[in-house]
């Protein structure tokens, strides 16, 4: 019985993978490209946590409006400047929903002038009538972050837009 002999290859010609020298040129590459993004993406997310809250503070009084028009009845968002929560209330006092808080680096006030009300309604309370409209006067509502961005939600009461500044 003839005996097949085994031969070991050690240089395969039939190479399939990278070297070293490629993968270290194509990181090179993406190192270079992530360099030149950053700082394009840097301020990405600057103030979105101000833009966030003042929206929602946003949807709340759209929330307090479209109820307000629906059921017939006085709807009011109330403000709490002390402990920074706002929530809406019918028109018998029960509070809708439940309590919003702003984050915790976010308050009501006014950046230039701290003693200057941040909440401009009567008894820092909108009402909405079952018309849409507000009641009483046009007012705003100004919240400060902690790094000083500043953003006014005004409403107007005629015509009850509401309005990011």
């Amino acid at each position: 019985m003839a005996r097949k002999k085994m031969i070991l290859r050690i240089g395969n010609t039939n190479r399939r993978g990278f070297t070293l020298v490629e993968m270290l040129v194509v990181l090179a590459i993406i190192a270079m490209i992530l360099g030149l993004s950053v700082p394009f993406t840097s301020g990405f997310g600057k103030g979105l946590r101000i833009k966030t809250a003042a929206r929602a503070i946003l949807f709340t009084l759209r929330v307090a409006r479209s109820n307000a028009i629906t059921h017939r009845e006085n709807y009011a968002v109330i403000f709490d400047a002390e402990s920074g929560e706002y929530w809406i209330e019918d028109n018998n006092g029960n509070v809708l929903e439940k309590k919003h808080r702003l984050p915790s680096s976010i308050r009501f006030e006014v950046k230039a002038d701290e003693d200057k009300d941040p909440i401009t309604f009567r008894n820092d309370k909108v009402v909405f009538y079952p018309t849409g409209v507000v009641g009483g006067h046009s007012g705003s509502i100004t919240i400060t972050g902690k790094r000083g961005l500043t953003k006014t939600i005004s409403v107007i009461a005629s015509t009850a837009k509401i309005t990011i500044d």
